[in-house]
């Protein structure tokens, strides 16, 4: 995480001692902390089964946070211990589940700082963008996308490069990538009957306008598509922090630490700040049950790694060279 961060009128995530364990006191909400990677979440039940490939319920690879909700903008997240270790073939496999878990619910930012090594997986200890369109899985930040190699990207973690990553690696990712799309394909009903018993409408989600290091010289090289916004609390020594309510279009900072605006000026920001917070009820992700964005996602992995497999998914799945086959479904892989 970045300590040195601050939004919103100099707030910054702090650790602090609390009893006798390390906490992190975060100066916003930690409700989707809580949601998608809480020991507490009424997602976590529905996890709590082996994927066809894994020795391990993959609930165990996302839900270990222990979180406490004091507000809307204040929580903290216990301090998870990180494990010095060499990643073994089910840390890959357990990186696949992730890459799909990120992709269906819409979670981005989930860069290498924000994952802690277990003996068993890397563990999300961040999560502040969430229900996003997200086309592609590289779009969740965990593989690398645009200007993002892998010294910053979430499978950092796991290497230098692609070219540190063995067969027999990518070969468990893409398993722990089956694996998890295939559990929320069976328990779609039951995920839309969790989530629409809960409350998002004053929930803030975050939404990135740009990244951090554009900031940096904001001021004496101010784009032309600078929002006022941007520029007032660049001001006032903040790094711009904007967020949206699920449903609402709007794009929100806070002008006054308790006063909520909305920015009229989205400029060419529009198209992405629409796609931010797209959840509605009992369309938590409208890629949830399609065939076509699961093999869009191998295929995506497939051209990532460079690599022609083999692999058996199921009994009605397979992957052969760079073919994916779903039962009478064939997607093929166009360089």
């Amino acid at each position: 995480m970045f300590l040195a961060d601050k939004h919103n009128f100099g707030k910054q995530v702090e650790k602090v001692l609390r009893g006798s364990d390390y906490w992190y006191r975060k100066p916003r909400t930690v409700y989707w902390e809580w949601l998608f990677f809480g020991k507490t979440s009424p997602l976590k039940d529905l996890f709590n089964e082996k994927g066809q490939h894994s020795c391990h319920p993959l609930a165990d690879y996302f839900f270990n946070l222990d979180i406490e909700i004091d507000s809307t903008w204040l929580g903290f997240a216990k301090e998870i211990q990180s494990e010095i270790l060499s990643p073994t073939l089910e840390h890959f496999y357990a990186f696949g589940a992730l890459i799909a878990y990120c992709y269906l619910f819409g979670i981005r930012d989930l860069h290498k700082q924000n994952l802690v090594m277990t003996k068993t997986h890397f563990q999300p200890v961040d999560a502040e963008v969430v229900f996003v369109t997200v086309n592609l899985p590289h779009e969740t930040l965990l593989l690398p996308f645009k200007h993002v190699g892998y010294e910053f990207a979430g499978i950092g973690v796991l290497a230098h490069g692609k070219d540190e990553i063995t067969k027999e690696q990518v070969e468990q990712l893409v398993l722990g990538y089956w694996d998890l799309f295939s559990l929320v394909s069976k328990q779609s009903a039951a995920i839309d009957e969790a989530l629409s018993e809960l409350d998002f409408s004053e929930i803030p989600s975050r939404v990135i306008v740009r990244n951090t290091s554009e900031y940096s010289n904001f001021l004496d090289n101010k784009p032309k598509n600078a929002l006022p916004s941007e520029i007032e609390q660049i001001k006032r020594g903040d790094v711009p922090f904007y967020f949206k309510f699920i449903e609402d279009k709007k794009l929100y900072w806070l002008s006054e630490k308790k006063i909520i605006q909305p920015e009229e000026t989205v400029s060419i920001f529009q198209r992405d700040v629409d796609r931010h917070g797209s959840y509605e009820a009992n369309d938590w992700c409208q890629i949830r049950s399609k065939s076509q964005a699961l093999a869009q996602g191998l295929l995506f992995l497939l051209k990532h790694f460079d690599l022609e497999l083999n692999l058996e998914l199921s009994r009605d799945a397979k992957i052969n060279g760079k073919t994916v086959q779903f039962g009478n479904q064939t997607f093929i892989y166009l360089p």
